[in-house]
């Protein structure tokens, strides 16, 4: 089991051992300090509590004892969420440019892709889609925070600390925001291109002429390149309307590039995994958590259903080329999956899966019994990838596993060269990435063997992620040491990763959010605990019928029998395995007073 709650304390309990020095708030993580390192480390602690009610920390009366034990470095009770004020104010001071325009300088996150190379300044301030979705993470998460500790705050200093917090906040999410809408891209190329070609030689699984595939494609993307059209720069549109040429949509490293803003650079060309990574933020703009607490603002809800737009549109594009072919997903199975930069891997595989999970989830929405699509292709090809990545199997080229996690695969950045040299971003993020969605996947199947299986394989990843924890140091339990897996690589790492510990964060919410979740129906043991149901309804009524009218006390047999009934009731669509033992003990004990009737009319 992967114990979520316990592992998110665990997990507490060693941030705040290498983050705090005295009063102070450091970031010792090894990519050094920028604002997408400082926001990671801080999300680890609030989003799990945005999430999580039972782990909130705002309000002082209502917080777990085993919550502010954790968090006792940072004070007493009525300490610890003033003290976490302070440490957003203070991020929000460190990134916010002196005409209060918040600034997302990238750090470390982003390297040379000639090692000796040495970015430039221009470059050390572009702006990227990881800092944009992280930021939205981290911006409504710490709204929660500061809006319901704002309720409890009586002390005016302190309340107008909170509001001036809560206004930074909410400018930072703001122009996140608008910087998803500017990285948004749709790239439009013809047929007999490298890039077409390179789409067309992926989709031709079942040996159809190549007028063939591309007619059906061109017929499959109709309804998203009628839905792209009025999203796209007058210079996209024409494009689109040729629907001779073939198109790719989704996200961008950056902002796309603009005469209006130099450090608007990337090329039009979306990218699979900042297009996964936009998503991931995006959809905590339209969380139950967010829209309960009423965290957006007028201008925000626009620009969310702006996105919203370009997220459903994206979605519903690479589900369909992950499903080209027929019902058992031949493209997404046919492993690694190959982008138009002809370019083949097991992370962009995963990724497209993460896109689909995204489009699933979107069908399913709150509603736990909504109907999806037969999940098990999509199952057997996360199943897959964990044994490619050398997580479940071992692997037959070891070398090219490993690096997939250690050190992980350098993309390019494709733009980032009009002011230095060309950059690239290292992700290495392949098993907390996989095990989310094997979870999300878990969590909408509603094939109950299918289910066990993804989760026996999700246990295993559980295991893979917490032998890959530092294990000295003051960061002991965080991450990543590889080494710890693959063989000694760093075998005295002791600086944490704050960007593998943040999504291992998100694996472990997905997972308490499938713990507080309705257990999943059986529908053959809810069809069995009707059939008992019934049963013990028709013997209870004749029960009744052998009895004298007269009053009855609430002792009597028949009374706890008739309430043990009325709950078995109430919960059978819900809970049939717990109706069904109610009902046995219902049956047994009706069995009994028909026995002791039964003896008591023979004389004996």
């Amino acid at each position: 089991m992967i114990q979520p709650r316990h592992r998110l304390l665990d997990i507490w309990r060693s941030i705040l051992s290498c983050s705090t020095e005295g009063r102070n708030w450091v970031n010792p993580g090894r990519a050094g300090r920028n604002s997408i390192s400082d926001a990671e480390q801080l999300v680890c602690l609030l989003y799990p509590a945005f999430k999580i009610s039972d782990l909130g920390f705002s309000e002082p009366d209502a917080m777990e004892p085993d919550v502010h034990e954790v968090l006792s470095p940072l004070g007493d009770w009525a300490g610890v969420p003033k003290a976490l004020a302070g440490i957003i104010r203070d991020y929000l001071d460190m990134y916010t440019a002196e005409n209060g325009t918040p600034v997302f300088p990238p750090g470390g996150s982003l390297r040379p892709l000639d090692p000796k190379a040495q970015a430039s300044p221009e470059q050390s301030r572009l702006e990227t889609v990881e800092a944009f979705s992280m930021a939205v993470t981290f911006s409504l998460s710490a709204l929660a925070f500061v809006k319901s500790f704002a309720k409890k705050v009586r002390g005016e200093e302190l309340a107008a600390s909170l509001r001036g917090i809560h206004e930074a906040l909410d400018r930072r999410l703001t122009h996140a925001m608008r910087g998803l809408l500017h990285s948004f891209a749709v790239d439009v190329f013809p047929v007999d291109s490298t890039r077409g070609d390179t789409l067309v030689l992926a989709l031709g699984q079942r040996r159809q002429s190549r007028r063939a595939l591309v007619d059906r494609l061109r017929s499959e993307m109709r309804p998203i390149r009628n839905g792209l059209r009025d999203l796209v720069p007058p210079s996209v549109a024409p494009g689109l309307v040729d629907e001779a040429l073939l198109f790719e949509c989704g996200w961008s490293w950056g902002p796309v590039r603009s005469d209006d803003n130099p450090l608007h650079l990337a090329e039009p060309v979306p990218s699979l995994y900042f297009t996964a990574t936009a998503m991931d933020g995006i959809v905590d703009l339209f969380s139950p958590q967010t829209l309960r607490l009423g965290l957006l603002g007028r201008e925000q809800q626009t620009l969310a259903q702006e996105l919203h737009l370009r997220w459903e549109l994206t979605q519903g594009y690479w589900t369909s080329l992950a499903r080209f072919g027929g019902a058992r997903w031949p493209l997404l199975q046919n492993m690694p999956w190959r982008t138009v930069e002809s370019e083949e891997s097991d992370y962009a595989t995963l990724q497209v899966a993460s896109v689909v999970v995204h489009n699933l989830m979107r069908q399913h929405g709150d509603d736990e019994f909504a109907p999806v699509d037969d999940l098990t292709p999509l199952a057997a090809v996360l199943e897959e990838l964990a044994a490619r990545g050398g997580i479940t199997r071992r692997p037959s080229d070891r070398s090219r596993t490993v690096e997939l996690h250690d050190p992980g695969e350098l993309i390019p950045l494709p733009g980032s060269e009009r002011h230095g040299p060309a950059m690239g971003w290292l992700m290495a993020d392949y098993a907390p990435m996989l095990l989310k969605r094997m979870l999300q996947v878990a969590r909408l199947t509603s094939d109950l063997p299918r289910r066990d299986r993804l989760m026996s394989v999700a246990d295993e990843l559980v295991d893979h992620l917490w032998r890959r924890r530092l294990s000295r140091g003051r960061a002991a339990g965080l991450w990543d040491a590889p080494g710890g897996v693959f063989g000694a690589r760093e075998p005295h790492a002791t600086a944490p990763s704050w960007y593998l510990t943040e999504r291992v964060v998100e694996v472990l919410v997905v997972a308490a959010t499938m713990v507080k979740a309705p257990p999943v129906r059986s529908p053959q043991l809810l069809e069995t605990a009707g059939e008992k149901l019934r049963e013990a309804e028709h013997l209870f009524a004749q029960e009744t019928m052998s009895r004298p009218v007269g009053g009855s006390s609430p002792d009597e047999p028949l009374v706890r029998i008739e309430a043990a009934l009325r709950r078995a009731r109430d919960i059978v669509d819900s809970r049939p395995g717990t109706s069904a033992a109610l009902v046995d003990e219902v049956l047994r004990e009706l069995d009994g007073l028909a026995l002791a009737r039964s003896r008591a009319a023979r004389g004996g």
